[in-house]
């Protein structure tokens, strides 16, 4: 992870160039302070489902899980 006082340096950032579209969007939603406090509700919310979890974020934020392995 870039260290916050790094977050001016373009060397810091050079990961981004090799990202596939779904791995940068993952990489800036995670920095989103909203995002991350619902994930924290909703998951509290699941409990240890995974599914229900998915399904909870999905309806919050439009979010897909497509590579998620099913067990």
């Amino acid at each position: 992870m870039v260290l916050e006082s790094a977050w001016q340096s373009s060397e810091a950032y050079a990961f981004v160039d090799a990202l596939s579209p779904a791995q940068l969007a993952w990489e800036w939603l995670r920095r989103n302070e909203a995002y991350r406090q619902d994930f924290a509700i909703l998951r509290a919310a699941a409990g240890a489902e995974e599914e229900t979890l998915a399904a909870l974020m999905r309806a919050r934020w439009g979010l897909r899980f497509p590579d998620r392995p099913h067990t």
